[in-house]
């Protein structure tokens, strides 16, 4: 049998990844090319320099170099440029040896595929939130615009009330579309604006009701509580949000033979909105999650559109402006959503006068 005879020295200069062999004072002896090429330095030109002060251990938190083991971690290379490489490196240490030999990888490629992957993440969530919040406000519309044009066809007047509608849910339509360009990330960093002034909750309510009852005909959704008489200083607008997100998930889930009831109520300190749908419901062990960012039930179809962003806005809506929002679910008997807001603004007279200073007076009357 032929002998082989591996000639390493010329595997090593050969190889794709760094390695460098450094004595015990982390001073350079050896660095193949590859090593070179990483930290941007000339052939040979590494000998001699500090590989801990060349190649930060543990992503640069000060990792000492006779403290590194053998697995592969984390690293900052700087170049001779200045500029730094995300490496990962392996490093064999001196032990009874006089060098160690460190194994070092370039991460950028890999880096630059982990941020690609969670931009793409985040367009995903940014699209399917820009869909779940403005899919129930553009039906309404449409009808109300409809409405129009067929009684215009026929030489009629639009019925009591159509066209100042239309022009409620295109303007709210408008503001939305603003609003979801930055609410998820302000919710996050604490920063959701709000816009307070006094409005009518039952009549509010009774108007979404109408809204959504436009939009899905066959589907059947009740309002119970008073006609008026329920007043509370709040943000409108982010009302409207939580609304829609809990009718349009109630209606999603329950089918349309199923009853979606919207109940309002008041005392002289708070007042309550409840959506009560008899719909797949939530499992116990789940509902903790509920309001999370991304959660979808375990239960819900594949069929179902969405990503679960929806209750994760309104849960953080209704906490800006000073209330909460609750659930109270049986698997296969449905869910109950309870927003709960205070009747009168917390932050004192003064803040709720400068917002109402600063309303918009495009706004419709609710």
């Amino acid at each position: 049998m032929q002998e082989t005879t591996i000639d390493w020295a010329e595997v090593i200069a050969r190889a794709p990844d760094g390695v460098v062999c450094a004595d015990e004072r982390g001073r350079i002896v050896y660095a193949n090319p590859a090593a070179e090429r990483l930290l941007g330095r000339s052939p040979g030109e590494l000998v001699g320099e500090s590989f801990p002060e060349l190649v930060a251990l543990g992503g640069g938190d000060g990792h000492r170099w006779d403290e590194a083991t053998a697995w592969p971690e984390r690293a900052i290379g700087r170049r001779k440029d200045g500029t730094n490489v995300p490496l990962e490196v392996s490093l064999v240490p001196p032990g009874s040896r006089t060098f160690a030999t460190a194994f070092v990888r370039d991460l950028s490629a890999s880096d630059r595929s982990v941020t690609t992957k969670l931009l793409t993440a985040e367009r995903e969530s940014f699209l399917s939130m820009a869909a779940h919040q403005l899919r129930a406000p553009i039906q309404p519309v449409l009808n109300s615009l409809r409405t129009i044009e067929r009684a215009l066809a026929l030489g009629k007047a639009p019925p009591d009330g159509t066209m100042a509608r239309a022009l409620r849910q295109t303007l709210r339509l408008g503001r939305l579309v603003d609003a979801i360009l930055s609410d998820a990330a302000a919710i996050e960093r604490g920063t959701l604006e709000v816009h307070v002034s006094a409005f009518d909750l039952a009549v509010f309510t009774r108007d979404v009701v109408e809204d959504f009852r436009l939009a899905a005909p066959t589907q059947r959704i009740e309002y119970h509580g008073p006609g008026d008489g329920v007043p509370v200083v709040s943000d409108p607008d982010r009302v409207h949000q939580i609304l829609i997100s809990l009718i349009d998930n109630a209606m999603k889930y329950s089918g349309r033979q199923r009853v979606v009831t919207v109940e309002v109520e008041g005392t002289e300190s708070r007042v309550r909105v409840r959506v009560i749908d008899q719909g797949i419901g939530i499992p116990a062990a789940e509902q903790a999650s509920v309001f999370g960012k991304f959660y979808r039930g375990s239960n819900v179809p594949s069929s179902a559109s969405g990503l679960g962003v929806g209750l994760f806005l309104a849960q953080g809506l209704a906490k800006r402006l000073h209330g909460s929002l609750t659930v109270a679910s049986e698997v296969g008997r449905g869910s109950a959503f309870s927003l709960v807001l205070p009747r009168h603004w917390p932050e004192g007279p003064s803040v709720a006068a400068t917002h109402r200073g600063n309303h918009d007076e495009s706004r419709p009357p609710h």
